[in-house]
């Protein structure tokens, strides 16, 4: 098993504004009465199907919860990633949660590119331990990546630096599995510098990205993350909607899933 830790500062979100996200996504949901499919483009014997989203559930105060499926199919390889994102109780949001699974096929060990990742984030215990109210050995947001031949799990813990914004120490545990378990011990071993500096430097760079941007978002204030959520929303929904009723839409994801 290898072992790896890394702090990354980044600028805070305000609890009221992400919170309006989240309540825009309910009111997205509610607006939603259809599973839209945008229209298949073909060229070279390659297609594009999707993006296909999906309201799984819209219950503002118990869960809400919207799926987008995208599809990659050519002549030598197929690509299907599934996303979902909830919320329990968009009226008092408590808990949000996120999935992807990736699933190829069609080409010769294109299967090991295939896993899942799921995360939690406890919304409560974030903010009581950005606002300097808690110190608990549980991490508010955590998570799981698995993969055929290794499985990672992920903490991040926040605390509020000096300046107002959060630090973030995030923890991984990766296992090999299967046969790759006596691998994933040796190369820990031998590369254990360079797998550090890796998931350090990654790090970085997400944490990058995010003080580039989440500034100018927090600035824009409610209206404008509702229109850029609404626009991301609608643009999943493609030109070409099927019209089709939601009335029989699956079930909820739950997060232990």
């Amino acid at each position: 098993m290898a072992r790896f830790q890394h702090t990354v500062t980044l600028a805070p979100v305000p609890r009221r504004l992400l919170e309006s996200c989240l309540g825009t996504l309910h009111d997205l949901a509610e607006d939603t009465r259809a599973q839209d499919t945008a229209a298949e483009d073909t060229a070279a014997g390659r297609s594009r199907t999707g993006p296909t989203f999906t309201v799984l559930a819209r219950d503002r105060r118990r869960e809400t919860a919207v799926e987008v499926v995208t599809e990659d199919h050519g002549p030598d390889h197929r690509v299907r990633l599934v996303c979902a994102l909830g919320v329990r109780s968009a009226a008092r949001p408590r808990e949000a949660w996120l999935t992807a699974t990736l699933r190829t096929g069609g080409g010769k060990g294109r299967n090991h590119l295939d896993g899942t990742a799921r995360l939690r984030l406890d919304l409560g215990g974030w903010w009581q331990a950005t606002g300097g109210r808690r110190r608990t050995a549980a991490s508010p947001l955590s998570g799981t990546l698995t993969h055929a031949l290794a499985r990672a799990t992920v903490t991040a813990a926040p605390q509020p630096a000096p300046d107002g914004r959060w630090r973030v120490t995030v923890r991984a545990r990766v296992r090999g599995r299967s046969f790759a378990r006596p691998l994933l011990a040796v190369a820990a071993l031998l590369l254990r510098a360079r797998a550090r500096r890796t998931f350090a430097e990654a790090l970085d760079d997400a944490a990058e990205r995010w003080n580039a941007h989440v500034p100018a978002w927090v600035d824009a204030g409610e209206s404008g993350l509702r229109a850029t959520l609404t626009d991301a929303v609608r643009g999943a929904h493609g030109a070409g909607s099927s019209g089709q009723g939601c009335s029989g839409a699956r079930e909820a994801h739950t997060a232990g899933e």
